[in-house]
Parts: structure tokens; sequence; C-alpha cells
């Protein structure tokens, strides 16, 4: 069984922050934006800790975040490290950020 890697590479694809189910998400934002202000700069991923990132649930399972809104369309199946880690096969395959990280 293999695991989606929880790397800044990855984390710098993923497009979970444009996500409709996170795009009221308080939670979300502030994540977000401290990213932005303190990691960007750094490769070394020091920053880039699951609790810390808003997405790549893929590979950390459920968001810690509780404003998250599942009623809203997913869009896992655009993003560059759904399709690269053919999570279409994986299960959940989908609303990782609800129902938890890819098994695959």
């Amino acid at each position: 069984m293999s695991k989606v890697e929880f790397s800044v590479m990855n984390i710098k694809r993923c497009i979970c922050p444009e996500c409709p189910v996170q795009a009221e998400s308080i939670c979300a934002k502030g994540k977000w934006r401290l990213m932005q202000e303190i990691a960007w700069a750094s490769e070394t991923g020091i920053y880039f800790e699951a609790d810390r990132v808003p997405g790549m649930y893929c590979s950390t399972g459920k968001a810690l975040c509780k404003d998250l809104n599942p009623k809203k369309m997913c869009i896992c199946e655009r993003c560059p490290v759904w399709k690269e880690n053919d999570l279409k096969n994986g299960e959940p395959s989908l609303y990782f950020c609800q129902n938890g990280e890819s098994k695959k």
C-alpha cells in the first residue's frame, strides 16, 4: 500500500487552498496566511507540519479545521498530486479533508 508523500514539493502543488470546501474557512485561511508569511521562503520544510498546512489531506488525513463545508464541490480531480498518485483508484478517492488520507 503506497502513501502520498507529505513533502514541500507536494504541498506547493496542492490545490486544497483553492477548494470550495474550504473557501469560507477562517481556520484554513489563517493557516494558509501563516504558511505564506513564514514558510514559502524555506525549502527545508521546517514549518511544513501537518497541523499547519491547510491541505495535503490525501497524505495527512482529515482536516483539523472544523469550519470546512463538505457540501461544496470538491476539486481533488484537478490536483496534480491527486493525478500523479492515481488517487481515483484509492480509498477514499475524494474529500480527504472529511474522509481521511488515501489508502492505495
